[in-house]
């Protein structure tokens, strides 16, 4: 196979040989996109790179990308456009790190408060936060059983010391007071 730029001789029907090369080719880069060859700058090769093999792990939200990629030594302008490109391209997205997210952490027995106050902390809007989260009390009380029983090998509470203990287990796993009271009942 010929490379760009290469020579071919061939004979044209007046028997004559000419000379030809190859059209430019274009080449597809790892992100889906039609480039022309050229001269792709190492440094941002290298924060590509780097974003895609962060994203191949796991998702991302955007801020934790940027850090991550900052903290490896990028450059912002690249960062932002590395980050910006893969957005485009849907090989990152806020919504499904909202939902991996939260799948995660409600299996892992934590409650609506503490996961809201990670994903803002993540960077992740509000509103996307909210779309997640919005269940109804039931949910949140079977999900708030289910750690306290994990946690607590199902003995419930017989003293106030220990009614005390199991409230703030379910309060730092970020579970609202009114729900806690009504998972340890208000007998103390």
């Amino acid at each position: 196979m010929m490379r760009a730029g290469e020579f071919d001789t061939c004979e044209s029907s007046d028997g004559k040989e000419h000379g030809h090369t190859e059209p430019d080719v274009t080449m597809v880069s790892e992100f889906g996109l039609r480039l022309a060859k050229q001269e792709v700058d190492p440094e941002l090769q290298t924060v590509r790179n780097r974003a895609l093999g962060l994203l191949a792990r796991r998702e991302h939200s955007v801020q934790e990308l940027l850090r991550k990629l900052r903290n490896k030594g990028g450059a912002e302008t690249l960062c932002l456009e590395v980050v910006g490109e893969l957005g485009r391209l849907d090989l990152q997205s806020d919504a499904r790190f909202t939902e991996a997210y939260t799948h995660s952490r409600v299996s892992k027995g934590f409650g609506p408060m503490r996961i809201r106050r990670d994903l803002r902390q993540r960077g992740i809007e509000d509103g996307l936060i909210e779309d997640h989260l919005t269940r109804d009390a039931e949910y949140w009380m079977k999900i708030a059983e289910q750690a306290r029983h994990k946690r607590f090998r199902g003995v419930a509470p017989d003293g106030r010391d220990a009614w005390n203990a199991q409230a703030r287990f379910l309060a730092q796993r970020g579970f609202p007071s009114d729900l806690i009271y009504r998972v340890l009942g208000e007998q103390f």
